[in-house]
């Protein structure tokens, strides 16, 4: 008789009270089989009978941890800022690089219905109060959020997902057309808190060029001074590109530093037309009719 998930759940309640490290092995077979046995009835047992998840950890091993203490990297500046911070064994373990038998996108998709937050959702954020009384709108066009950018994106997802409907890749560029733009005179001052199950408040302050607050559709950023130099201007260019990058395809970190490295080109020649349109010929890049119409409509006047 073939184990059921029943079966697989009596195993995980024994690695949760006896404090077991898994392997990548026995990690990869476990949520294998999960993910080839996915059901609603799956679903609900997991969420019922799991209270502890897998985390990445410093080491090969894998840890086990309350399921409350456990997030989603749903925004990797977050991630980021987290980790350099020693705040180890926050994050969800999957396989890098992702898994045939086991995608990253369906593994984060079955812990987000178990139980398992994003990150970005969890956590409180405050800006300076410095920062507060010098914000400024812009119109996202002066920080190049416009036609160029989106074209550039769209040849992109076109290329790393031929399947994709282009509704859909419309819809993911669409939420940048949804920002408010607020400039600072300097660099941003955000801090961010995570409270966990145990009472412990674990903080991070950072102070950044840009940051995207997609929960409520506000990009901050400092004031870019185009006579500020070469360095900065690059600087300036990398944040925007990861920022945007990250924003757009944090379920797939390597496409996200990709992209990134294209927005980052594009930035440096100002998303001028006729260099976008040269580099995407050189990365084999190309947008579509339906595109051409989207990007139309949105830029009527260009």
């Amino acid at each position: 008789m073939s184990p059921s998930i029943d079966d697989y759940c009596e195993i995980w309640k024994t690695w949760e009270a006896s404090g077991h490290q898994l392997t990548h092995d026995e990690s990869c077979a476990y949520w294998g089989f999960v993910v080839k046995n996915w059901s609603l009835r799956t679903e609900e047992t997991l969420a019922r009978r799991m209270l502890k998840l897998p985390v990445h950890s410093g080491s090969n091993a894998i840890n086990l941890v309350n399921k409350q203490d456990v997030f989603i990297a749903d925004d990797l500046q977050l991630k980021d800022l987290f980790e350099k911070s020693s705040f180890s064994s926050l994050f969800v373990w999957y396989p890098q690089p992702s898994m045939k038998s086991l995608p990253r996108t369906k593994l984060l998709e079955i812990y987000s219905k178990i139980g398992v937050r994003n990150i970005s959702e969890s956590v409180q954020h405050k800006l300076s109060a410095v920062d507060t009384v010098s914000l400024k709108q812009l119109n996202p066009r002066e920080i190049f959020i416009g036609k160029e950018l989106l074209r550039l994106i769209l040849g992109f997802l076109a290329d790393i997902s031929p399947n994709m409907e282009a509704g859909i890749r419309h819809n993911v560029v669409r939420v940048l057309l949804q920002v408010v733009v607020l400039e600072a005179g300097d660099k941003i001052t955000m801090c961010h808190t995570l409270s966990l199950s145990s009472g412990k408040i674990l903080k991070v302050e950072a102070r950044q060029m840009l940051r995207w607050e997609r929960q409520i559709s506000k990009l901050f950023v400092q004031k870019l001074a185009k006579n500020g130099g070469h360095k900065n201007f690059i600087e300036y260019a990398s944040e925007f590109s990861e920022v945007v990058a990250g924003g757009l395809l944090w379920e797939n970190e390597d496409h996200a530093r990709q992209l990134a490295d294209l927005v980052r080109l594009g930035f440096l020649v100002e998303f001028n037309e006729e260099a976008i349109m040269y580099l995407m010929k050189t990365k084999n890049l190309q947008t579509f009719l339906e595109d051409e119409e989207f990007l139309s409509s949105i830029f009527p006047d260009e």
